[in-house]
């Protein structure tokens, strides 16, 4: 089952140091221009294929896109979900609504920026 997450929700496990996997479902340019901080990419196109590299099945996995319109994330989840992965979350809200929230975003974009 996947569950969804809020940005303040997600907020609070990175500062406390909770235990999970915060994945970036997006192309890998995009990731490379701008990501939330700590997130590593496996974009939906592949996740079926690369998760198992990368993850294991009992992580606490954290998915997000760009924003509350894309889907990709909602995609991944239903494939992690699939491959019974137990414990997925979705943050809808991706970089877009944390990026808004003056939280830590990085990348090329943002080379010699404070972000």
């Amino acid at each position: 089952m996947v569950r969804e997450i809020t940005k303040d929700e997600l907020k609070d496990m990175m500062d406390s140091g909770e235990s999970f996997v915060l994945v970036n479902v997006l192309d890998p340019d995009s990731f490379e221009n701008e990501h939330i901080c700590g997130s590593i990419n496996i974009p939906a196109s592949t996740i079926a294929r690369d998760a198992l590299e990368v993850l294991n099945k009992d992580d606490t996995v954290i998915l997000h896109c760009s924003g509350p319109e894309c889907t990709a994330s909602k995609i991944a989840a239903e494939k992690l979900d699939t491959l019974g992965f137990s414990d997925v979350w979705r943050f809808k809200g991706g970089i877009e609504e944390w990026k808004g929230s003056g939280y830590c975003v990085e990348g090329l974009a943002y080379r010699g920026k404070a972000a």
